[in-house]
């Protein structure tokens, strides 16, 4: 996906500049609700954090921050679906997408499909938990939410995936008696993601693809499996791990 980005310096005072730029595919055509963020740090383009301006592409594929920014450099991080201006390979070497304001005339860059961005700088809360049962008289397992009955503090947690392959695990401002406020795991996002190479998730008819995460001990523990919703529309991340109890438990994430 091809997106030339022209930036203007249109502002009120004459120090100050607009982020301002179209976005398009490969085929010149204009990519609508395109995310667009700038960010002040390397660090902050990594993990998600401070983001100085957030916008959406229009009809016309047109943007514009409705902030004006001083002279300097910036990092920009652009994305639709599972299609980025992230690169991993660019990513390993320490450089990231930089722009600097005022800018000289128009900026192209390249955004193309790649399955890290499914994940990559993207945030998940915590909707429902399920548990497996059997109706009496049928062999068939289903799940049965047990939300209502889910302690409060479990129900504000979030997942952070950063673009420096970091997972976050946020428990939210009501922690848990005996579990971390902020675990920092990593995690490697499918390298295959079609609907032809994903699986039904145990129980369910929902196509999903598992991914690999690490360092989270208490679900490394619990011999816990990730997965990601193979429809991007439902924008749903699942966790299946073993309960003390013996039976399987699930955890769904919505993305935000």
């Amino acid at each position: 996906m091809f997106l030339p980005l022209l930036f203007s310096s249109s502002c009120h005072r004459a120090d100050l500049f607009a982020f301002e730029g179209n976005v398009y595919n490969k085929d010149k055509e204009a990519v609508v609700q395109a995310r667009i963020q700038i960010f002040k740090t390397p660090q902050d383009w990594l993990t998600g954090h401070n983001v100085l301006a957030t916008m959406s592409s229009d009809l016309i594929g047109h943007y514009k921050s409705p902030k004006i920014f001083e002279e300097g450099d910036y990092y920009i991080f652009i994305d639709k679906y599972d299609t980025s201006n992230w690169e991993l390979s660019q990513v390993e070497k320490g450089e990231y997408p930089k722009i600097h304001l005022p800018t000289d005339g128009d900026i192209n860059q390249t955004i193309e499909h790649n399955n890290m961005s499914l994940l990559a700088n993207t945030n998940w809360k915590l909707v429902n938990i399920l548990q497996e049962y059997s109706k009496p008289g049928e062999p068939a397992v289903q799940w049965l939410s047990i939300w209502s009955t889910t302690n409060n503090c479990e129900k504000d947690n979030k997942l952070l995936f950063g673009k420096d392959l970091s997972l976050r695990v946020d428990e939210g401002k009501s922690v848990c008696s005996g579990e971390q406020s902020l675990v920092v795991a990593k995690f490697v996002p499918p390298l295959i993601f079609s609907t032809q190479s994903c699986d039904k998730l145990p129980h369910t008819s929902q196509l999903v693809k598992p991914f690999e995460f690490s360092n989270w001990p208490s679900m490394e523990t619990a011999n816990a499996q990730m997965f990601l919703a193979c429809d991007q529309s439902i924008g749903q991340l699942y966790i299946i791990y073993d309960s003390t109890q013996g039976y399987k438990l699930l955890k769904v994430y919505r993305r935000l």
